[in-house]
């Protein structure tokens, strides 16, 4: 079964104005994720998917959680939404709590980096508790981030070891496989089973990608690692191209081949449970 565990939906207007413009001008790819985009990019493809709502206030992108709660309802038993609040608004954790059980979104996006807060501070740490007592999992975009209000200081996967350890059977999966610090991410994987990360927006990246499988692998780690398409960056079917060619190299470069039979692995056997 084909899960694409990371994707976007907002319209223009959910986004601040510096991260509509570093996302287009840098990626040179489109940022449109509305419905129509969404349902042609991904529900065309994708037997289930993840659905993530955003929401940082130091760089005004809001997505409703109402917003992606609506979308996902079109599509039972397929579509999973994630909430996303922002620990400085006083009433976060209610609203967080009013997300999974009104609203019915089954998960936290939840990124230091893009909201600017210290990931041991008390206002995140009170949203940890509340995850772990809905049973709900965590998406960290613990990793780098572009804007230049964004706080890298806080990005470091390694500071996710910390809540790993407090909260043992809170499952929690890192975005983009923590990069920059992908060996730390691999660490993290090998030391906390109820850890995951998703190689969403990496594949494109082919060295990178190339690496963090290779060290994957060689950690014994592969069965914790995620196909996701970060849609808008990549659909659903471009990140299954880009992925099953992360070895081509073209002739005049010869390395080691990551395992066919674990790119297949990856993409068709993580179910949502």
């Amino acid at each position: 079964m084909l899960i694409d565990w990371h994707t976007n939906l907002w319209l223009p207007e959910h986004l601040g104005p510096e991260q509509r413009a570093e996302m287009g001008a840098r990626t040179g790819k489109s940022i449109a994720a509305d419905a129509e985009a969404h349902q042609a990019g991904v529900a065309a493809v994708a037997d289930k998917f993840v659905v993530l709502t955003l929401r940082w206030n130091q760089l005004g992108i809001h997505v409703p959680n109402e917003f992606v709660a609506d979308y996902v309802a079109r599509f039972p038993g397929r579509a999973v939404g994630f909430a996303c609040v922002d620990p400085h608004d006083d009433d976060a954790p209610e609203e967080l709590e009013r997300a999974v059980i009104e609203l019915g979104l089954r998960g936290l996006k939840i990124s230091p980096v893009y909201a600017g807060y210290d990931p041991w501070s008390k206002e995140a740490w009170r949203l940890y508790e509340v995850a772990n007592r809905l049973a709900i999992p965590l998406l960290w975009h613990q990793s780098a981030a572009y804007p230049a209000a964004s706080t890298l200081e806080y990005g470091n996967p390694i500071l996710l070891d910390k809540i790993a350890r407090a909260f043992p059977d809170l499952p929690m999966i890192i975005a983009h496989v923590g990069q920059p610090w992908i060996g730390e991410t691999v660490v993290l994987l090998r030391k906390h089973k109820q850890l995951f990360a998703d190689l969403s927006a990496r594949y494109y990246r082919q060295w990178q990608c190339y690496n963090a499988l290779m060290l994957a692998l060689d950690y014994n780690v592969t069965d914790q690692l995620l196909f996701g398409s970060d849609f808008p960056m990549q659909t659903t079917q471009e990140a299954l191209d880009s992925f099953r060619a992360i070895n081509d190299w073209g002739e005049e470069v010869t390395l080691p081949r990551f395992p066919d039979e674990i790119i297949e692995d990856i993409i068709a056997n993580r179910p949502l449970a």
